[in-house]
């Protein structure tokens, strides 16, 4: 299972997301059970632990850091159990879109898959290893 940190969101949602489903989970900000909140202006914040404060869905007043975060955070949400990608650039909210099943969550993910099709589209199907010859002693 390991450790994530939970995300309050505050921004607007995507279409059709359950309005009363604002809580997530995530493991792309170096997760240590801390507490996130995005504002209504697309700001992240970090605003409190696990380990010490009150769950983020019932937590009240909750002030914080900006962490100025750039780049991207795979999100998965605590009731609906929905995927989403979204990119923050130059710690501003830029988008959130559902992630599609099997879409790697990162550039070096998605690097990856298109490196081993490229791969396999320029070399074929690897060649079948050659049993060793039998030779002198």
């Amino acid at each position: 299972m390991g450790l994530y940190d939970e995300i309050r969101w505050e921004a607007a949602l995507p279409e059709g997301h359950p309005p009363d489903d604002r809580i997530f989970q995530t493991k792309s900000l170096d997760p240590c059970l801390d507490y996130f909140l995005v504002t209504p202006e697309g700001r992240l914040f970090l605003v409190g632990s696990g380990w010490q404060d009150d769950d983020l869905e019932h937590a009240q007043n909750l002030r914080g850091v900006d962490v100025e975060f750039h780049g991207d955070v795979r999100l998965l949400s605590t009731k609906s159990h929905r995927e989403y990608l979204v990119r923050f650039t130059h710690g501003t909210l830029e988008w959130m879109r559902p992630l599609a099943e099997g879409e790697p969550s990162d550039a070096i993910g998605l690097a990856r898959v298109k490196f081993a099709a490229a791969r396999s589209e320029t070399e074929g199907s690897p060649p079948e290893a050659e049993a060793p010859k039998a030779g002198p002693l």
